[in-house]
């Protein structure tokens, strides 16, 4: 028996009896009288941890050691083994290598796949004696059929047989994740999936670039390839392949010292060179310039050559701005890939994806979705969000409705949660679908009322928005309504779109002003659009636009439009008519929610008496003839999209208090409350203002009654905060009574 035990010693090398006698002790540092699995893969991982990430696909030596420190301080020594068995198994595996003695590498082998890891080059064999395999052998692969786990995962054997340390410490093996159940279910993309797998096969140029816009699935695709591969049903050049998913920052991470990125770099594409191995970057256009000077020593230069010999196959995925702007700039780097564009998924296809991802909400949230409800995710997701796309922008509605339920104690997700949760994303006031037409009835009153609408117009601009404020128009892509208002300095033209931000939306500051009198030079017109590629300001977001994108729902001003240049108003009509703006980098701006105002002065040819009087009523009345069918000077193109055209009407008193009450006194007032004095504004003075503008016929004229008539009288009483009347009497003019009764 001593002579069998001598001969089974002397089989293992000198590094590998030392590294056995120290796991021998390892049982009792824990007081521990039997001998278990755990306790050999504590001292694997004490002395040997780089070499067993090596050997273990997916395995993290400093997570995995600090999981078994805890289980053998709680007495938990894993299955029972006999130290003698796993030496022969050694030697066995040993002996099949060609190798007259066992290894250190030879018992660690034997010993993770006794733990159930699962080995570079060995088939996935899910075995449950270790804690991180125990919780992942318990899931089950949901869009794998049942029958399938055993037998189609069980035969997946990876073909790369040497060891892959730095791609499995930079990235994610999504082939072994397929495997255990880690990657969701994809629906929908079988085309873009086959041109993938066609393009892998090719024996040059084997680099599929999937381009298409953020959110469309294009890391979904690669996802779906790994759950292929595991299941076996790709062609046999792709049977038993590993994808590693890589990011550009993993690769550049802790490579300050020169020379230490091309080491890495190196190192990743001496293993990702073997047969077997596919190397996935997803937001590939940032390896241009990545870690060192672009197109001279970064990533995607050291990357380059491989390429270019076909010595590695590597999936890229980006958007479509992004490649022109970077990955097309480097020819050479273009020229490796074979690109393929990933167009955003249908809406039935997207109700599709909520349909399978129903049933892990209900399990793993315990809450519940109707049809009707996923259906109402996918209308209001095409109709309100239409800067995303499908399937993203349906999914983030359907989870944060989940999140919304669960929050609240609910059990179902309703469509009226739905539309909840779609109101408070896209920044609609709450109500405003449900209570629509009684919110247009307000609109028409304060537009006649406050806005000197003529009220025939005004039933015109209700009729409109009832119906493209529901997108049920013919075009639903165009601006609900393009409106524009004309008329003198004096009429406050911009009063149109404070009413319908503030009866519409709630704010009156919902408004997106744009002064058009910037725009009276050709190339003003990039202040709409961008600058071009290699000007001064091309990466630059424009807050015009920024602001649109984040309040779709708003009032956008054009203010002076007849100042701007042709070209400007030229662009204003595309973007009218297509419903979006198009910045010099491609990316759209919409104007699809939106309620456009345009402003313009126009010259009035009636002559007009000098001073505040304005003269007789023969005078204004030929005035009004004389401009009522003015347009101002704009391109035919633009008038063309224009739905509603008219000028405010005169302003009676009663208008004017009302515009006095509502849009001038209240922001006064409170300035001045903050200082600590309060103003009554009492029924006098305000009569006496608005007689004084109507007989002016200049709204602009009453502000400035105001600010050098009342004001001034104001200030003293500063000095001494409190409350103070102000009323107007015939005989002695205004009148300031302080509370004191001064």
């Amino acid at each position: 028996m001593g002579d069998e035990r001598m001969n089974k010693s002397e089989k293992l090398m000198p590094g590998a009896r030392l590294f056995w006698a120290e796991a021998a002790q390892v049982p009792s540092r824990f007081g521990h009288e039997e001998t278990g699995l755990y306790h050999f893969l504590l001292a694997l991982l004490e002395r040997y941890g780089p070499m067993a990430e090596s050997l273990a696909s997916g395995l993290r030596a400093a997570d995995y050691y600090r999981q078994l420190q805890r289980s053998l301080q709680s007495g938990d020594i894993g299955k029972r083994v006999e130290p003698k068995v796993l030496v022969e198994e050694a030697i066995q595996r040993a002996a099949e290598a060609g190798k007259p003695r066992a290894s250190e590498r030879d018992l660690a082998a034997v010993l993770l796949q006794r733990a159930g890891w699962t080995l570079v080059g060995e088939p996935v064999k899910p075995v449950s004696v270790h804690p991180q395999v125990a919780v992942a052998e318990e899931k089950t692969l949901p869009h794998l059929p049942a029958d399938a786990v055993q037998d189609k995962a069980g035969a997946y054997r990876p073909r790369a047989r040497h060891p892959t340390p730095m791609l499995e410490r930079l990235g994610r093996d999504l082939c072994q994740e397929a495997a255990v159940g880690k990657l969701p279910p994809i629906l929908g993309r079988e085309v873009e999936l086959q041109a993938v797998m066609e393009t892998l096969c090719r024996f040059t140029k084997r680099n599929p670039l999937l381009i298409g816009p953020a959110g469309v699935g294009k890391t979904a695709i690669v996802e779906a390839l790994a759950q292929q591969v595991v299941l076996g049903e790709v062609p046999p050049p792709l049977q038993g392949i590993r994808i590693f998913a890589l990011q550009s920052s993993a690769l550049v991470s802790g490579t300050g010292v020169v020379g230490e990125l091309e080491k890495r770099m190196h190192a990743i594409l001496d293993e990702a060179c073997q047969e077997g191995v596919v190397l996935f970057i997803d937001e590939v256009h940032t390896i241009v310039g990545s870690g060192g000077v672009r197109q001279v020593s970064d990533v995607g230069s050291l990357l380059k050559p491989a390429l270019a010999k076909g010595e590695i196959a590597c999936i890229g995925a980006t958007t479509s701005e992004e490649f022109h702007r970077f990955i097309e700039q480097d020819r050479a780097l273009e020229r490796r890939f074979q690109p393929l564009r990933v167009q955003e998924l249908s809406p039935d296809a997207t109700l599709e994806i909520l349909h399978a991802l129903r049933e892990r909400t209900s399990r793993e949230r315990n809450v519940t979705l109707s049809d009707e409800a996923l259906s109402l995710i996918v209308l209001l997701a095409q109709q309100y969000l239409r800067n995303r796309h499908f399937p993203d922008k349906a999914i983030d509605i359907l989870e944060q409705s989940v999140a919304f339920a669960v929050l609240r104690g609910l059990q179902e997700v309703t469509p009226s949660v739905v539309r909840d949760v779609v109101e408070r994303m896209v920044g609609i006031p709450v109500g405003l679908g449900a209570d629509l037409s009684q919110h247009l009835s307000e609109v028409k009153r304060h537009l006649v009322t406050e806005a000197f609408c003529p009220e025939a117009v005004a039933d015109q601009l209700v009729q409109r928005l009832e119906i493209t404020m529901r997108a049920l128009d013919i075009t639903p892509v165009r601006p609900n309504s393009v409106l524009l208002v004309t008329g003198t300095a004096g009429e406050a033209l911009d009063l149109t779109a404070r009413v319908l931000a503030q009866v519409l939306y709630g704010d009156r500051e919902r408004v997106i002003e744009v002064d058009m009198t910037a725009f009276t030079h050709p190339a003003d017109v990039t202040r709409l659009t961008g600058a071009p590629p290699g000007y001064v300001g091309h990466d630059d977001v424009m807050a015009f636009h920024l602001r649109l994108a984040q309040q779709p729902w708003s009032v956008v001003l054009f203010k002076n439009v007849e100042s701007s240049h042709p070209q400007a108003q030229e662009v204003l009509a595309q973007a009218f008519q297509s419903g979006f703006f198009t910045d010099a980098r491609g990316r759209r701006v919409y104007l699809s929610d939106a309620i456009v105002v345009l402003t313009a002065a126009i010259e009035e040819r009636a002559k007009r008496p000098l001073g505040f009087g304005r003269g007789s009523g023969e005078d204004r009345e030929e005035e009004e003839r004389a401009t009522a069918d003015v347009s101002p000077p704009l391109v035919p193109d633009l008038l063309a999209q224009i739905d509603l055209h008219w000028r405010p009407e005169r302003p009676t008193s009663e208008g004017v208090q009302l515009w006095l009450e509502r849009w001038v006194l209240p922001s006064l007032s409170e300035r001045y409350e903050r200082q600590g004095l309060q103003i009554d504004w009492d029924p006098s003075i305000l009569k006496w203002l608005s007689e004084a503008i109507v007989v002016a016929g200049d709204l602009t004229q009453g502000e400035r009654l105001v600010e050098e008539r009342i004001l001034p009288l104001l200030i003293p009483y500063l000095n001494a905060p409190g409350e103070v009347v102000l009323s107007f009497e015939e005989d002695r003019g205004i009148q300031i009574q302080s509370a004191k009764g001064a």
